[in-house]
């Protein structure tokens, strides 16, 4: 059959073939093969330019291992029934590197009798392909995974700053969804006022200069929130640069604390300071009312009891709440020969740790300072603590407000000079409880009023009646 065509070799044309190409007889013999078949043959260990011819092949592949068994069954059958057959099959090189062939078996009558044709084609590159794919499949679906479970905030936008992606961490940090927030600009997230533009980042961020950054971003309740970002620029398989990645990590807390333990530290440094003028004014005042030396040491001594009481509500962590009046209490019970010279009132109200770390702060610094300078000093004077909870407006949360109002002393200007104490007593509630705060003086006196927040604070059932004590 091979030599029908006449003038024409048959193994001209199987040898212009890439694949190599074998034949078979009803036993397995290999009787024929093409060109590249004998270069295969003599790169995997054939002693002759034949190409294993006269080997038989179930020989072969009963020595190969389990792909190749596969390949010597669909061999017998296309043989012995005229069955075709199709396989993939891995052939290691000498050099140890994992090659992939595809053998195609079909039935091949010749005047001798039954036998079969075996075409193997070098298929590596595509199932390395095939692999790649499916590699790359799988890391985008365990990257997917990664970023929507963060807890960090996973951002990525276009060169002219739109967003592309918006994961899960970023709606709860931010409030906008991510339908909302694709498509627009990363501007959105900008403080008002913000003067930096995108454009900038995205330019230091590509030319490497910008990699990680601590940034203000505003939520879409328009609340501010401290972030860390790192940056990176996304790049295509040639190597250009497409869009930016941002990772933004809420830090709010973290230097909320930090501050809030520099601010103990300061406060606990300024107290010392302070000290010997307060320990000064208790012996001044406490020897001025005692009849006796016998009276004035128990009186002076529960003077420097009471300093240290308050020095354990500034420091102590061991509580869960504590009573607002008792807090008060505590506090001028330093500074004060008699509660009657105070005037407290305000319904039961129990604060949260923070609170009563940071009231504890403002309130020995209004009563140092009255102390010093102002009503409860020797000039006279009155001062008056009240607190009331506001309810809020529909669909809000009550609000504690605390008002020291001090009287009897002419505060015609603010004094010029401002140290820690006033830091404790403007900046430190609005860092740590995010709570409002007005200090005001006048020629009628001094008031200093804080709106807290209700996750400071709660309420008990029952009022203390004005000017009650607990």
């Amino acid at each position: 059959m091979l030599n029908a065509i006449p003038d024409l070799d048959p193994s001209l044309i199987l040898d212009s073939l890439d694949d190599e190409i074998a034949v078979v007889d009803h036993q397995g013999r290999i009787i024929a093969v093409n060109a590249a078949w004998r270069h295969f043959a003599t790169e995997n260990g054939a002693k002759t330019l034949e190409g294993f011819v006269g080997w038989n092949y179930f020989d072969v592949c009963a020595a190969a291992g389990d792909d190749a068994a596969a390949i010597a069954t669909a061999l017998r059958h296309a043989i012995d029934h005229g069955t075709a057959a199709r396989f993939e099959y891995p052939c290691p090189a000498s050099g140890g590197q994992e090659r992939w062939f595809e053998v195609t078996i079909k039935p091949l009558h010749l005047h001798g009798g039954r036998c079969a044709i075996l075409r193997h084609s070098n298929v590596t590159a595509r199932r390395v392909a095939i692999d790649q794919a499916d590699n790359a499949h799988v890391h985008t679906g365990l990257l997917s995974a990664l970023v929507a479970a963060s807890f960090d905030a996973i951002i990525s936008y276009d060169l002219d700053g739109r967003i592309m992606s918006w994961n899960n961490a970023a709606e709860r940090l931010y409030g906008h969804t991510a339908a909302q927030a694709i498509g627009q600009s990363m501007e959105i997230l900008y403080p008002p006022g913000f003067t930096k533009r995108i454009g900038e980042y995205r330019d230091e961020i590509i030319a490497g200069a910008l990699r990680s950054f601590e940034a203000t971003r505003m939520s879409r309740w328009g609340r501010a929130r401290l972030v860390w970002i790192t940056a990176a620029p996304i790049r295509n398989a040639a190597g250009t640069v497409i869009a930016v990645s941002n990772i933004h990590r809420d830090i709010t807390e973290q230097r909320r604390h930090e501050e809030s333990r520099q601010i103990v530290a300061q406060e606990v440094i300024h107290r010392a300071k302070n000290m010997l003028t307060v320990i000064s004014a208790i012996h001044r005042r406490t020897a001025a009312n005692a009849s006796s030396m016998q009276e004035f040491n128990e009186k002076f001594g529960e003077r420097i009891a009471s300093l240290s009481r308050s020095t354990d509500f500034l420091t102590s962590e061991d509580w869960q709440t504590v009573s607002l009046d008792a807090l008060i209490r505590s506090q001028l019970s330093l500074f004060t020969r008699d509660e009657a010279e105070v005037g407290i009132s305000g319904p039961a109200v129990d604060l949260r740790p923070q609170a009563v770390k940071t009231l504890g702060m403002a309130l020995h610094e209004l009563g140092t300072n009255a102390t010093k300078y102002g009503a409860l000093g020797d000039g006279g004077g009155a001062v008056s603590i009240r607190w009331q909870v506001a309810p809020g407006q529909p669909g809000e949360d009550d609000t504690l407000v605390i008002e020291w109002v001090e009287t009897g002393q002419s505060f015609a200007a603010a004094p010029e000079h401002k140290g820690f104490g006033s830091t404790v007593l403007t900046r430190l509630a609005v860092t740590l409880l995010d709570a409002r705060v007005d200090y005001d003086f006048g020629e009628a006196g001094l008031i200093w009023r804080i709106e807290i927040p209700a996750a400071h604070f709660s309420r008990r059932d029952e009022n203390v009646p004005t000017g009650a004590k607990d």
